[in-house]
């Protein structure tokens, strides 16, 4: 496949399965996209209500696979020239698609409908005015898919904090960075509980203990390459076994699923707040991804979900383009779901190829030392 993935990545820290893990990801948040709708790849696949169980994962890989440089580099990755790096390459991986969307839903909302003789404006997904444009840009506010962006982006500025106490402060002493993480997120608990979170919050302190939980992975993963124990081949089964139970219970979590198991009717969004459910059911995963016997590796490698996993970001925003095209003009579609995966897959390769891939090679150029 030409879409190899280090593209956008240090290839010193590329991990394949990831990538897989990633496209699931994105096609958890298509999903429950759809099946809102009534839109159903399969008619028995009815994954309503799910949306924020792929955005959680997201904010797991992200904290994982950010943590994970700064762990290997050690004292060296806090100096002026790495850090500024750090930061520039987290604003070009983000803004100029971010910046590209909003624009998008601008010109659409306002101009598309005028173009094509409608009787009213048509939001392709969202209309936007320039007001909301500007609170999305400097992180005061977001519709739709977008929240999440405020919230990972935040993120960005508090990771090498925590980095530099596990790597540094903690010398990637694994025992001090686990017991850490757990503290951290008992505290985050207490200051943010979930019975007082909205529905779809901008603040990054809510979701703060998912993103913990990768930091913490991220430090044991750093460990297990150099542990006996963790390299056991019994071990490495136990892993893959407990990722087992976690997928069980991902499942579970289902709205659909939990309606057929227990014969309720439960709200879509009655799991929304379980963020350290799906933090704690996600890292037993994403964990026997790396640690385990194989048998999640060897899935998540398969080459369909990481492509998925390469165009994660575009598809993301550009999934609610497609649905609401052939929602509003082809709803009667023969396999109209699929279409929609199809049409956002093309627009998500473009967006890729032409906006993603050129500004993640940006960054600042280190003397040799």
């Amino acid at each position: 496949m030409f879409m190899r993935g280090r593209e956008l990545s240090d290839a010193r820290f590329q991990i394949d399965s990831l990538d897989g893990l990633r496209g699931i990801a994105v096609l958890l948040v298509f999903l429950s996209h759809t099946s809102n709708q009534e839109f159903f790849l399969f008619p028995f696949l009815n994954l309503a209500g799910i949306g924020k169980e792929g955005v959680y994962l997201f904010f797991l890989l992200s904290a994982f696979l950010l943590t994970l440089p700064f762990l290997e580099k050690g004292r060296d990755a806090f100096k002026i020239a790495p850090l500024a790096n750090y930061f520039l390459r987290r604003f070009f991986r983000i803004y100029p698609l971010y910046i590209f969307f909003l624009l998008f839903c601008f010109i659409s909302g306002n101009y598309l409908w005028v173009l094509l003789g409608l009787p009213k404006p048509l939001g392709v997904p969202y209309i936007l005015s320039l007001q909301q444009i500007y609170e999305h840009i400097f992180l005061i506010d977001g519709v739709g898919v977008s929240w999440s962006i405020l919230v990972e982006f935040r993120f960005y500025f508090i990771l090498p904090l925590i980095a530099f106490l596990y790597a540094v402060v903690f010398k990637n002493n694994v025992y001090l960075s686990v017991a850490t993480t757990l503290l951290l997120i008992a505290l985050g608990q207490l200051v943010w509980p979930k019975e007082g979170e909205t529905l779809y919050p901008s603040l990054l302190g809510p979701y703060i203990g998912i993103f913990l939980m990768g930091c913490g992975l991220a430090s044991l993963h750093h460990y297990s390459k150099k542990s006996l124990f963790l390299n056991k081949k019994s071990v490495r089964i136990l892993i893959d076994a407990w990722a087992i139970v976690g997928v069980f219970g991902l499942v579970y979590l289902i709205p659909s699923v939990t309606n057929l198991i227990t014969n309720k009717n439960i709200p879509l969004d009655y799991y929304h707040k379980e963020v350290l459910w799906f933090g704690g059911l996600w890292s037993l995963v994403l964990f026997a991804c790396v640690n385990g016997f194989g048998l999640f590796r060897v899935f998540f490698e398969m080459p369909i979900l990481r492509y998925l996993g390469f165009i994660s970001f575009s598809l993301y925003f550009f999934h609610t383009t497609s649905v609401a095209l052939i929602k509003y003009f082809a709803p009667q579609m023969p396999l109209a779901a699929w279409a929609m995966l199809l049409l956002g897959i093309c627009i998500s390769h473009v967006t890729w190829l032409y906006i993603e891939r050129p500004t993640a090679k940006i960054r600042l150029k280190q003397s040799a030392s």
